[in-house]
């Protein structure tokens, strides 16, 4: 068996945060949550966004803190918002000329959203300004169980565990296997830091190696990586460490 590196972290503060789900930090170190499905944004203020006739929020992105994207998947249906969580546009997929049912949605450049269509299986660039959708992917053999994004790729994961990504002008390249998972955050070039068994692993992809990540924490409800900061969401609390990956 492998001997296996340990990551050793720095403590920097602990949180309070009462919500049912810890989403993460933006570029300006406001945080996102949801409480009995209500969207909460704090900065030195806090803001939140309801819509309870659009059902359960699915999820949200925040990578442009000036354009949040919204889904709410039982309704088809995506919400932008500004930076105060105010309603910009609302745009429902069940009234456009050809079906679309969403099972992926993010924000990517240029006024555009990426989607995932479960009825003909592509990756499809929504224009917000024109309101088309422009696809980009043949059909994929396999559905999307994971997806991020950020704003000149969208990257998946299939049921067998290959992590792929495509460009906004449809080059689609296969970055790997990934090791079993119970939650995955990708950070760069093919690694990830993933939660198995209640622990913390950080995978690099050269290597093809996975050290393990030293937190206090016994049980995590939800880890998110931004900026050189892990954050760590237990029971009401937001534990913050300082991590340098290699």
């Amino acid at each position: 068996m492998e001997s296996q590196e340990v990551l050793s972290v720095k403590k920097i503060e602990t949180i309070e945060c009462e919500c049912d789900t810890f989403l993460g930090f933006d570029n300006q170190q406001n945080s996102y949550s949801i409480k009995n499905n209500v969207l909460l944004k704090k900065s030195s203020k806090l803001f939140q966004y309801t819509n309870l006739s659009l059902g359960k929020i699915t999820k949200v992105d925040f990578q442009n803190p000036l354009q949040i994207v919204v889904f709410y998947k039982n309704f088809n249906t995506v919400v932008l918002l500004d930076n105060q969580l105010n309603e910009i546009k609302k745009i429902d997929f069940n009234l456009k000329s050809t079906p679309v049912t969403l099972e992926a949605v993010a924000l990517s450049s240029q006024n555009q959203i990426w989607i995932f269509d479960s009825i003909s299986s592509k990756i499809g660039l929504y224009n917000v300004n024109t309101e088309t959708v422009k696809w980009i992917s043949t059909m994929l053999e396999n559905p999307v169980t994971y997806y991020e994004s950020d704003y000149t790729h969208f990257y998946w994961i299939d049921k067998n565990l290959n992590l792929y990504r495509i460009s906004i002008y449809g080059t689609i390249e296969k970055l790997g296997l990934l090791k079993k998972f119970d939650a995955i955050q990708l950070t760069k070039n093919g690694n990830y830091i993933y939660e198995s068994d209640e622990e913390l692993y950080y995978y690099e992809a050269k290597s093809k190696s996975s050290s393990k990540i030293a937190i206090d924490e016994k049980i995590i409800s939800k880890f998110f990586f931004r900026d050189g900061i892990l954050s760590i969401f237990t029971q009401n609390e937001i534990t913050n460490y300082k991590i340098i990956l290699p």
